[in-house]
């Protein structure tokens, strides 16, 4: 078995083994080669970094790397780990990253993050092992949107000047990488950022990305909330889909409010939670 990077790999040989390294995973899932395309492009994949593992020649498993830096940190994110199930047992993560320690530690990486199923445990396990360690629990939602209720004095139109440092005074919690700035910084050309409007003030925002129909964020003026500001956004997201089911994914469990209205209001279901664990590597 040899590990090295994947930066040769091609992407129809990459999705063939994605694809069937999560056939029986907890939550089983399958991509076409454009929704694999689009998570390399919106997770910020670098297949540089990416590793896989091969038996004579053919790729048995394999993790997805991302890098970014925030907040003066180097941010290392798993945007996907897979190995075929003949291949399991063998160790295969644990030599992946021990193949990219080095890297890591030569690039200065602070943090090694990654999300993880609840329910998982033998991954969780060997996330553990490695030195991982559970920081927060998030939530997934998806669903249609069912929403009657409207208030006319909040308008809601498109931002076309849109300032991070603005809105993101409106934040409770830190998003995870998927809806974090350095992420979503190479996609906003891809989204449609809606900001709710008061007496001409801006009160909050969401972007949704109607290629694969996610809200990476919502969020409203602190001093502004209970006023059905959140719910006119998504009201507004609801007519760009056609009456098709949307994702809104990763929210913090402590984020008690937005769950509930997430599912009371907006009509989303609750459908799973992941962990999201971290490695300290300073």
């Amino acid at each position: 078995m040899e590990i090295r990077s994947l930066e040769n790999t091609t992407t129809e040989e990459l999705l063939a083994v994605f694809n069937t390294s999560f056939s029986d995973y907890i939550v089983p899932f399958h991509l076409s080669l454009e929704q694999l395309e689009l998570k390399i492009t919106a997770d910020k994949i670098d297949v540089k970094l990416s590793v896989g593992a091969f038996e004579s020649e053919k790729l048995a498993g394999f993790i997805l790397f991302a890098e970014k830096e925030e907040d003066g940190k180097r941010i290392v994110y798993n945007a996907g780990t897979g190995v075929i199930q003949e291949f399991r047992g063998q160790g295969l993560v644990r030599k992946m990253y021990d193949y990219r320690l080095p890297l890591f530690k030569e690039r200065k990486t602070d943090v090694l993050i990654l999300e993880v199923i609840e329910g998982n445990d033998p991954a969780i396990r060997a996330y553990q092992n490695l030195g991982f360690k559970i920081v927060r629990r998030l939530l997934c939602f998806n669903g249609i949107i069912d929403i009657k209720e409207k208030k006319s004095e909040i308008v809601i139109k498109e931002i076309e000047t849109f300032q991070w440092e603005v809105v993101r005074s409106f934040w409770d919690i830190e998003p995870s990488w998927q809806s974090s700035i350095p992420v979503l910084d190479r996609i906003l050309q891809d989204c449609r950022i809606l900001g709710a409007y008061k007496d001409e003030q801006l009160v909050g925002y969401a972007i949704y990305n109607p290629a694969v129909r996610k809200v990476y964020q919502i969020a409203v003026d602190k001093n502004k909330r209970n006023q059905g500001i959140g719910t006119q956004l998504f009201s507004a997201i609801g007519e760009m889909t056609d009456g098709q089911a949307i994702s809104v994914n990763n929210i913090d469990d402590s984020s008690v409010n937005t769950a509930a209205f997430l599912e009371n209001t907006v009509g989303l279901k609750n459908w799973g939670s992941q962990f999201e664990m971290k490695k300290e590597l300073k």
